[in-house]
């Protein structure tokens, strides 16, 4: 009888332990949102929400004083403890980002384009294979360093591999630093920035979005950061440089630090509008 109690006693505790849980989240006019990252900060883990704001993440073997994370880039960063949330209905509502920029008059005689960045269309760098599920969740950057005023017009990426079925999604970011990496709380940005391609519209082995209408500025340093849609079948790679000495190329996975590889840099790039 002490027995049966104590196998019945050992699989309740193993049960007890498993915290899988659900949660929703929406917009202040409670409509879900797709595509949002949730995540423990500073891990490599997490779950992205489906067309009805639905998520689900297994916080069995976290800390109940850890950070879960959620990002998406046209609302503020969401932080809660996990206590917390597993003391919640778990219907989280995010705010919307305001980003207030200044009208500017532009004056021509007074600005330049000019590109950042790497680009580089034969060299394979870094990039993204669905037979390697943990670096779908991958996201890289490229710092660009900036004291004048500016305004980002275009971002490009060279693509070398792009052995994908159908088409492919990239999801970008600008960022300002925070001790010298990116930083999500100071995207500036207030919609998410997606680009849809298929094979047909890489052109000399390079993809292009354009932000201009999206009057991103800056007059400090910041970053560019990329990363693939999860649904991706197939591979995608960029073109980098290697020899790229005073560069460097930012990574991480899902929430997880910011890490640094010296002497490199993708070849991701942009187009600015910048004051001379």
């Amino acid at each position: 009888m002490k027995k049966i109690t104590f196998v019945l006693t050992f699989l309740l505790s193993i049960f007890g332990y498993s915290q899988i849980i659900s949660g929703e989240i929406f917009n202040q006019d409670k409509k879900p949102i797709s595509g949002a990252r949730i995540g423990i900060e500073n891990t490599d883990f997490g779950d992205l929400s489906d067309e009805n704001g639905n998520f689900q993440i297994d916080l069995t073997n976290f800390d109940k004083n850890s950070s879960l994370k959620i990002y998406v880039s046209e609302f503020q960063p969401y932080n809660i403890k996990i206590s917390d949330l597993l003391n919640s209905d778990r219907k989280i509502v995010l705010t919307e980002k305001v980003i207030n920029i200044e009208p500017i008059n532009i004056n021509p005689k007074k600005y330049k384009f000019k590109n950042f960045g790497t680009s580089n269309s034969k060299t394979n760098y870094c990039g993204y294979d669905s037979e390697n599920k943990d670096r779908l969740f991958r996201e890289y950057a490229i710092k660009v360093e900036n004291k004048k005023h500016l305004k980002i017009k275009r971002i490009n990426v060279n693509i070398v591999d792009d052995s994908f079925i159908n088409s492919a999604t990239l999801i970008f970011d600008i960022q300002g630093s925070k001790n010298g990496f990116p930083d999500d709380q100071k995207s500036l940005t207030n919609e998410t920035l997606k680009l849809t391609f298929s094979k047909n519209d890489i052109k000399n082995k390079m993809i292009s979005l354009d932000v201009s209408e999206q009057n991103i500025w800056t007059n400090e340093d910041f970053f560019v950061l990329v990363r693939v849609d999860e649904n991706l079948k197939g591979r995608l790679y960029f073109g980098g440089n290697i020899f790229a000495f005073s560069k460097d190329t930012y990574y991480r996975n899902y929430f997880g630090k910011w890490n640094k590889f010296s002497t490199g840099e993708p070849s991701i790039n942009v187009d600015v509008q910048i004051e001379k």
